[in-house]
């Protein structure tokens, strides 16, 4: 090809696709039982007061944090922006609506739940 720009190079990533299907998965920062435990109108404040403590390795040195998605975000700006979304509301209706999966019901699940005796046979008598 004269005159057209030559392709080459890119190594491994122009072969292997593999490499994609990170940004594809759910980054999962807490699970839905904490954060539906920090959502509740008594603990919200004290959260608040706690995850907004001025960190300067954290962004926006840590002000300005959503505790449905359990997020950080750089200003105020970012932060409102953040609420308007639909994931975000659809996190938040989620957490406040339904009730939190809890160890009990996991063990149940996994079939490690309470011992069951089972129904008890009468005795019958052998006359």
């Amino acid at each position: 090809m004269r005159g057209g720009r030559k392709v080459k190079g890119g190594g491994k990533s122009r072969t292997n696709k593999d490499h994609r299907s990170l940004k594809r998965t759910i980054h999962k920062g807490r699970w839905d039982d904490i954060c539906a435990d920090e959502l509740r109108e008594e603990r919200i404040s004290a959260v608040l007061a706690i995850k907004t403590e001025v960190d300067p390795d954290k962004p926006g040195l840590g002000q300005f944090y959503c505790v449905a998605c359990s997020r950080y975000c750089i200003s105020d700006k970012a932060l409102q922006a953040h609420n308007a979304t639909p994931k975000h509301r659809r996190r938040l209706k989620m957490l406040r609506t339904e009730r939190p999966y809890s160890h009990k019901e996991a063990n149940a699940a996994a079939g490690r739940g309470d011992a069951d005796a089972g129904c008890r046979a009468a005795v019958m008598s052998t006359d």
